[in-house]
């Protein structure tokens, strides 16, 4: 059996559609489904059962003991980068992972979590994931504060896993993204806009030193970020556990990305508004993230190249956003 908490959500749906295509059907969906359309995530995928998010650690409890458990992928949080109530972060993001992680330690199974780019706040310290840097980042909201702190004292621990990785995810792209509503990626967000009024509206900067339209991210596919994790998964004998980046490797402005939307549209001439930002945002707003991925390579043996921002977006405008069905 695979346990996937956040199965139903967007990386951890994407990772069963992994997951089936590679033969695996005993997966436990563990997430909280509520009466959004979250469940048309799990329409098309195979797997054995669903538990709410908060039966999990129970279930866990009483049942570990007896369970042939492969894999414990932990992808379930808030990951709202605008929550503003702290204790539910603690609760939902650094103490459920804790016992998550106690129970894979107790009984020798193999923990792969999320983290988040989010911990590296403005980047002043740079995008290295050395472990030993990584106690002194400074995230610039509470999300971040909460995916901080379980790396942290992940690192701290002595009684761990067999094998266990924390994904510090970059700005993720992707199909199965469509329940997020204003936190999903862009690109789902450019389509209609484009659709709709052939202008595609970006906010503008607020530093001197970069042009509207040139924040750079790192925008990184899911179907790659699926692939690392199965990789993870397949590979844990041999891997080195720790926590690493999963970006693409290349930092590519908005500017680029509405570019290869417009002509994943078949557009040739991309157009652009410029529009403020929310003043919420403001003072913890991302100008520049990219991620390195050398511990990622040499430390799991991943070696297959990230797709380019070009082609990944095309694949995903095309071969979903477009389509009358837009699932996996």
């Amino acid at each position: 059996m695979i346990v996937v908490t956040g199965g139903a959500g967007f990386i951890g749906s994407a990772l069963l559609w992994k997951l089936n295509e590679l033969g695996f059907e005993d997966i436990l969906v563990a997430d909280r489904l509520g009466t959004g359309a979250k469940w048309k995530n799990l329409a098309k995928r195979r797997f054995s059962g669903i538990l709410h998010k908060d039966d999990l650690l129970s279930w866990l409890s009483a049942n570990f003991s007896h369970l042939d458990i492969d894999a414990v992928f932990h992808l379930g949080a808030s990951s709202s980068t605008t929550e503003t109530d702290v204790d539910y972060l603690v609760r939902n993001n650094l103490n459920y992972s804790q016992r998550l992680w106690e129970l894979c330690a107790d009984y020798g199974v193999p923990f792969i979590y999320a983290s988040s780019a989010a911990t590296y706040g403005a980047g002043e310290r740079g995008y290295d994931d050395d472990p030993g840097r990584i106690p002194n980042l400074r995230p610039l909201n509470p999300y971040g504060f909460s995916k901080q702190t379980f790396d942290a004292w992940a690192l701290r621990q002595r009684r761990t896993p067999p094998f266990w990785a924390g994904l510090k995810f970059f700005n993720v792209y992707g199909p199965q993204e469509y329940h997020k509503g204003s936190q999903s990626s862009v690109v789902v967000q450019f389509v209609p806009q484009i659709k709709q009024s052939g202008v595609l509206r970006l906010f503008k900067s607020y530093r001197a030193d970069v042009a509207h339209g040139e924040q750079k991210r790192d925008f990184v596919y899911v179907k790659d970020c699926v692939d690392v994790m199965a990789h993870l998964m397949q590979n844990a004998p041999r891997a080195k556990s720790g926590i690493y980046n999963l970006g693409s490797g290349q930092a590519q402005s908005f500017a680029d990305l509405g570019r290869a939307v417009f002509r994943a549209m078949g557009i040739a001439e991309a157009k652009f508004e410029w529009v403020e930002m929310p003043e919420a945002l403001r003072n913890q707003y991302q100008y520049y993230t990219e991620a390195t991925l050398t511990r990622l390579r040499e430390g799991t043996g991943y070696t297959k190249p990230m797709t380019r921002l070009e082609d990944g977006v095309h694949d995903y405008v095309q071969g979903y956003l477009l389509k009358d069905d837009p699932y996996l």
